[in-house]
């Protein structure tokens, strides 16, 4: 019986355990979602590998350093629904990319907002598009009215909340 329990007890915990992670992995909290950032960028790297698609891309600051970029997409399933390929984004091109960055200051963000040099941007699937309705319904006031309306033709639908409510 005791040895029963124990066994029981050793699966709960892994179980427990696991599950923390996959929801730690989820959050959104690890982005300053009060602030949107806009970088231009050159393409390093576009993988479609799972649980995310990810855009490698080199920034170069105001005295010419570069620096490597991670940017993250959202499902590869996703992405590829809304006609994304792997060769959507090849190494060298120029792209501006605006998402919310990482808190603690790391180079990277979620993105919202992908426009290749030729104007072509890229669909805003999944739960990307309810973080940027959210963030306009919050914040669309604070911005400048065409800057709204970039971010608003972004949003491939509504979700939850309304953002031409200003």
């Amino acid at each position: 019986m005791r040895s029963k329990l124990g066994v029981v007890f050793s699966v709960a915990l892994g179980l427990l355990m696991a599950s923390g992670r996959l929801f730690a992995h989820h959050s959104e909290a690890v982005y300053d979602k009060e602030h949107m950032v806009t970088i231009k960028a050159t393409v390093v790297k576009h993988e479609l590998v799972n649980p995310h698609t990810v855009i490698r891309a080199n920034v170069k600051d105001a005295s010419g350093n570069v620096t490597e970029w991670k940017l993250i997409g959202a499902a590869v399933s996703a992405e590829r629904e809304a006609g994304i390929t792997q060769d959507t984004l090849k190494p060298g091109d120029e792209i501006t990319v605006s998402g919310f960055a990482f808190k603690d200051g790391r180079p990277g963000m979620t993105w919202m907002r992908v426009v290749k040099a030729d104007g072509k941007v890229l669909p805003l699937t999944g739960f990307k598009n309810n973080m940027l309705a959210e963030f306009l319904q919050k914040h669309g006031k604070e911005l400048p009215p065409e800057e709204f309306e970039v971010y608003k033709k972004s949003l491939t639908w509504l979700g939850d909340v309304d953002p031409r409510n200003r």
